[in-house]
Order: C-alpha cells, then structure tokens, then sequence
C-alpha cells in the first residue's frame, strides 16, 4: 500500500526507511494473518471492508441511502466539523489492531497509517494541528506507549503538518468503552480529557484514534479542544466498529 507523491518530505520519508530497515533486517509478520514477509499482505489488504459512500458528512457513518447527514447528527449535532474512517473493525485489520494496541506490535503504526494519510489528501480539509487522543497514565504505563499517537505522528509527517503530542491530555481514568451503549459511552469520556490552549488557540486541529464507535470519545476531545480556544475540530479514526 504506497502513498503517491509524499516520498519528496524528508521527514516521511526518513520514518519509512527506518521501518523498512528493521524490516529487512528481522523479516515481518503480517499483522493480519501471521504470515512471513511483510507487515500487511495484499490478501489481509483485500479482505479489508473499505468504508465506501455514502456516509455521514459530519460524522461520517456508513449511510444505507444517499443522504448528507445521519439521524443521530440531525437530532444532536456533534461539536466536530466532520469526521472521517478507513474501514470495519472486523477480520484482519481487528487482529492487526489488535496486535498494535496489545501486543507492542509498534511497526504496524507506519503501515496501517498510509490509506489515513490518502484519505486526509483526498478530504482536503484546512488543518493546522494534528494530535491524537491520549489515554490514561495508568494505561500508558501498563503498555507503554499510545497507539493512537503511533498513527497521528506518521500522517502528520506524510501530510506536512505540525504534530503536537501535548494538545490534549487525559485528565480522568475512564472505564473500557467495549460493552457500552452510546448513552453510557458518551457519559464515560464526558469531561475525561482537557486540551492546551497555548497549543490550540485559534488552531484547526485534527484528531486521530485508531477505533471509534460512537463517536463519543471524539466528541469528548473536540469538546475539550474548543474550550481551550480551537478553531474547528476534525476527526480520523481507522476503523469503525461494525454495526
């Protein structure tokens, strides 16, 4: 999965050499199916569900009729601008999410980011800012690292855009989403992150998660991002959970 006309940023293109000479030095296994030989294989690739139109122009739900807007954004309309999503969170890309977030598969990051940074160039969208939504210091210390960040970085790079890691920070523990209904999503993530406006003042800021469901947590962060003095506030996650 290549990425046209980005290999002239030095910053991209310096991140990918260094993935793909650790690559050839400690031969990878697809994050898909386990296979030898690459990262992500052209068969987990085409077993991918592609989010296609139509879908929600704000929040970016799979629609089952041409539409511009959802119910739920008609009824409620969230504080982001718009809100976009690779794919389904099923098959292999679940268990190549799964080997990202849990199993310290860090490498998947550079390669799974690619069709997010297309998507980014094809929206078009004005953006000054791009971070990703944090998780908690309890977490953070369990694993290590934040898997979100591990996609917001690269695309911010692909993109030419500034990446700021400190932008928003989480500020309460939350429980797992997994289980929850939308009502208790919504309450879980309300007030659990706060935003920096020396970082975000009168910026337009993208924000990037690697699963969303309900768009709560987006919510939550843009909330937060806009009090602190925030612009417009976009949204990329690469998967979405199935309906």
């Amino acid at each position: 999965m290549s990425v046209p006309g980005l290999m002239g940023r030095p910053a991209y293109r310096l991140y990918k050499l260094a993935w793909a000479g650790l690559d050839w030095l400690y031969p990878p296994l697809c994050g898909g199916c386990g296979r030898l030989g690459s990262r992500w294989c052209n068969e987990c690739q085409d077993n991918t569900r592609v989010i296609s139109p139509p879908v929600c122009q704000r929040c970016g739900d799979v629609l089952d009729a041409m539409a511009t807007l959802c119910s739920r954004c008609i009824q409620t309309p969230p504080s982001f601008l718009a809100m976009r999503t690779w794919a389904v969170f099923d098959g292999p890309l679940r268990n190549a999410l799964h080997r990202l977030k849990y199993k310290g598969d860090i490498a998947l990051g550079e390669v799974l980011v690619r069709p997010l940074i297309i998507i980014f160039q094809n929206l078009k969208w004005e953006v000054d800012l791009v971070t990703a939504v944090p998780i908690g210091v309890a977490r953070r210390a369990e694993r290590g690292y934040n898997q979100a960040a591990l996609l917001a970085l690269p695309l911010a790079m692909g993109c030419g855009i500034t990446y700021e890691p400190h932008a928003l920070v989480k500020v309460r523990d939350t429980r797992s989403q997994v289980g929850l209904t939308a009502v208790q999503r919504r309450e879980n993530v309300s007030g659990a992150f706060q935003a920096g406006a020396k970082y975000v003042s009168e910026k337009r800021v993208l924000v990037v998660d690697d699963v969303t469901t309900s768009g709560a947590t987006l919510e939550a962060c843009s909330s937060a991002l806009l009090k602190a003095g925030a612009r417009e506030v976009f949204g990329l996650t690469l998967t979405r959970a199935a309906k």
